[in-house]
């Protein structure tokens, strides 16, 4: 018998091998991972498998699974076929060591195989040698006796010599199994022979019966006890701890009443609201001593009566998703009444859009459903279930319901794994790569601490940080991620105008020591948009990086908590930006030489400030060794330092550090005299010490004033004006002085605001001023801008006071 004209029941004879032996947990994966076949219909036929059950009743299972395999996906068959002989199975062959599987007749057999059973040997076949009973070698055998269709079983005379062969035909079939009795003689031998006479039979012990004809068909159902069935193999998505159900107390009631002894129980809700597991519990508490009859979708229902009868013992026909299991050939109102007088119970699953659809729809399902006893279970969990849940103190469970909100856990529970593996799988070029990375970037934030809904434009941003080469539109994948999957969720979910990622996967993420840290990029995105949501989780991040000796880490968690002592061993470690830091510190708290060298090593790695810092510490030090030579009567040291004080506007101490440097004669010290009082606005004296200094052939400072000088407003204005016009906002803000000077309140606003928008601080302190006695609420706005961009008197004003605004 051929499978979609590719496989062959050597196949099956094949695939039945493996799933004895020790490859078939390599081969189940590589079938689930291509998606080749029911998942859950070779689940159930690894039970019978395990359980003991008739070969033929399992072999039966397995040729339904690959018929349906191959009309579902014409590369099934190649595909299986190549992972058998991958494992060392192929056509024909029996496959690791166990239990004996009778071949099909269309399948080929070797005779010279003593595992097998002796079947005789077709005499109109030339290929076959004659054996020791063939008439053909002139030893006749044993004959049947009785009549053509049934023998009795007893050996009787077999055909004369010279009478020619018997009637052709097909090869038999032998039936039943063939394993050694003690002693290891042959026992139970049951032979099957398809169409014809009997020829040859090689007798193996006692054969109690011997039938002609076709054998009957295999019952394809899988056969389970009610108190050790996995949900697995039943139908459920998923095999966790069973919570109780507020249902539970209807469907106890149901199955223990007039309908657990014959009739149609039936649980309905919403996809993956948990009805499958739900039945599965109702079925080991009230009904643990029964069989149970799993048939697959599509099974030829109308003989199941008898075949129940034929086991004996008390059973219960189990219909998961009864909308597959509905039609002519399967359960109707004649079958469903024959079931009921038999005492067999039928607990079955729907969704409520299935039930809906046939409870009031065509005649034919409406009838069954109109007898049914239904019980409706609800996908949100009520808080009574809750309690019980959180009761079963349970991490899987409770994170489940930590990360539904208290809302679907079946749902979250059963929808988890999946999500996880199409996002993990999303990552290959084939597939979906920027679909994967999106969500990475929606679970790093969730992962931060965010687990609200975050804007577009954040999760847009996290997302360039894990793709700073895709500059492209994102629209397409959030399509693709927020599709819902098993009509329950995305892996993405759009709520009040925001984006998250799905709750299992970032319980999955969190609970994976493999899965990559969040970047530090997307740790700072997440502070920025909610620092209080962030921060513990950032702390604990940053924590166990900094105290397994991550320098950056130090760095950051200093920042994160204000630590002096993380900031000074980031410093310690190396780290450029922490040693600026820490050096500031140090010299803020006037220990400039402990600040030296963490200042020194910051500003040699680039920090600008650092260097800025340094150098003014060293300016502090050397004013200090500079004091310390003039008071030792070094000339030198009193005119540097004289000239230090005079660029810091200490007038008074500058001459007063010349003069002793000029007493000690120190003659180029002239010059600094002659340009302070230049400085003063005494011409007369400055040209006197100039002229003393160029004597002493100091030439650095001219004696009178260069010819080009600006000397008048009109020069001055027109030099602002050039610089201004080269976008110089200081230059820009002194026109408007110049303005305000002569009234002119518009000029002044006009300037004062380029000044402003060439970046000078000081055009919006003066915008403030100007505006202050009669705009006192647009001179306010004006002088928070001067304060914003640093201005120090601005900062004063408003750290004074709203009415200092415009004093």
């Amino acid at each position: 018998m051929a499978y979609g004209e590719r496989l062959t029941a050597a196949d099956v004879t094949a695939l039945l091998g493996i799933m004895r032996g020790a490859a078939w947990p390599w081969v189940r994966a590589r079938l689930t991972e291509d998606d080749l076949g029911d998942a859950g219909g070779l689940a159930l036929i690894e039970q019978e498998l395990r359980s003991g059950t008739d070969d033929r009743v399992v072999r039966a299972g397995l040729e339904h699974w690959l018929r349906h395999a191959a009309q579902r996906d014409p590369r099934a068959p190649r595909r299986i076929r190549a992972l058998v002989e991958e494992c060392g199975g192929g056509a024909g062959d029996r496959g690791p060591a166990g239990p004996h599987v009778p071949p099909d007749p269309s399948g080929p057999h070797d005779p010279s195989d003593p595992s097998g059973p002796q079947v005789p040997s077709d005499p109109s076949d030339p290929h076959d040698p004659p054996g020791p009973h063939d008439p053909a070698a002139g030893d006749p055998g044993p004959g049947a006796s009785g009549p053509a269709g049934r023998g009795t079983g007893a050996p009787g005379p077999g055909p004369e010599p010279g009478s020619g062969p018997a009637v052709p035909g097909p090869r038999p079939r032998p039936v039943g199994p063939a394993d050694p009795g003690p002693g290891g003689t042959a026992h139970d031998v049951r032979n099957t022979f398809s169409g014809g006479g009997a020829a040859t039979v090689i007798q193996a012990g006692t054969i109690g019966a011997l039938h002609y004809g076709p054998p009957p068909a295999p019952d394809p159902a899988v056969w389970l006890d009610a108190a050790t069935a996995d949900p697995l193999a039943l139908g459920a998505r998923h095999d966790g701890p069973y919570v109780e159900r507020d249902a539970d107390t209807e469907l106890d009631r149901l199955l223990a009443g007039p309908a657990g002894r014959g009739g149609l129980v039936l649980v309905t809700g919403e996809p993956l609201s948990g009805k499958t597991t739900t039945a599965w519990a109702a079925l080991r508490r009230v009904l643990p001593d029964r069989r149970v009859c799993v048939p697959p979708p599509g099974t030829d229902l109308r003989d199941l009566p008898e075949r129940v009868a034929a086991r004996g013992g008390r059973c219960v026909l189990w219909l998961d998703d009864l909308e597959r299991h509905l039609g002519p050939h399967g359960l109707d109102a004649p079958l469903l009444a024959r079931l009921t007088a038999r005492g067999v119970p039928v607990l079955a699953t729907m969704s409520d859009a299935a039930y809906d659809e046939h409870r009031f729809g065509a005649p034919g399902p409406a009838r069954v459903l109109s007898r049914a006893r239904t019980v409706e279970l609800g996908a949100e969990w009520s808080l009574a279930e809750t309690g019980r849940l959180v009761a079963r103190d349970d991490g899987r469970l409770e994170t489940a319901l930590y990360w539904c909100e208290g809302r679907a856990v079946t749902a979250y529970l059963a929808v988890g794994p999946d999500l996880w593996e199409e996002w993990r799988r999303a990552e290959r070029p084939t597939r979906h790569p920027r679909g994967h990375l999106l969500v990475r970037a929606a679970i790093d934030l969730a992962r931060c601490g965010l687990h609200h809904p975050v804007p577009p434009e954040l999760l847009r941003a996290a997302y360039r940080h894990h793709a700073p080469d895709d500059a492209g539109d994102l629209d397409d994948v959030l399509a693709w991620a927020a599709r819902p999957r098993l009509g329950v969720a995305g892996l993405l979910v759009e709520e009040d105008g925001g984006w998250r990622a799905y709750g299992s996967l970032v319980a999955d993420a969190l609970a994976d020591d493999g899965f990559p840290p969040v970047p530090d990029a997307v740790w700072d995105l997440a502070l920025a948009h909610d620092h209080a949501a962030v921060a513990q989780a950032a702390g604990r991040h940053y924590r166990a990086r900094a105290q397994a000796g991550d320098a950056a880490a130090m760095h950051r968690l200093a920042r994160l908590t204000g630590s002096q002592d993380w900031l000074r061993k980031a410093a310690d470690a190396g780290h450029p930006g922490a040693a600026g830091e820490w050096g500031r510190a140090l010299a803020d708290r006037g220990e400039r030489r402990a600040a030296e060298p963490y200042l020194r090593a910051a500003a040699e790695a680039g920090d600008a400030t650092a260097a800025t810092r340094l150098g003014l510490v060293l300016l502090a030090r050397a004013m200090d060794w500079l004091g310390e030579g003039a008071a030792g009567g070094d000339p030198e040291a009193a005119h540097r330092l004289g000239d230090l004080l005079f660029a810091e506007g200490d007038d008074a101490r500058a001459l007063d550090h010349y003069g002793h440097a000029l007493e000690a004669g120190r003659h180029s010290v002239a010059g600094s005299i002659g340009a302070l009082h230049r400085y003063r606005g005494e011409e007369l004296l400055a040209e006197l010490w100039l002229r003393r200094a160029a004597d002493a052939l100091d030439t650095a400072r001219p004696v009178e004033r260069a010819p080009d000088r600006i000397r008048t407003r009109n020069a001055t204005e027109r030099y602002l004006h050039e610089c201004a016009d080269h976008g110089l906002g200081a230059a820009a803000t002194l026109l408007g002085v110049l303005c305000e000077q002569e009234h002119d309140r518009p000029g002044a606003v006009d300037w004062y605001t380029r000044g402003h928008e060439l970046g000078d601080a000081y055009g919006a302190y003066r915008m403030a001023r100007l505006l202050a006695e009669h705009e006192p609420e647009e001179a306010a706005a004006w002088m928070r801008k001067a304060a914003d961009a640093g201005h120090p008197g601005a900062v004063r004003a408003l750290d004074a006071g709203p009415d200092t605004v415009g004093g």
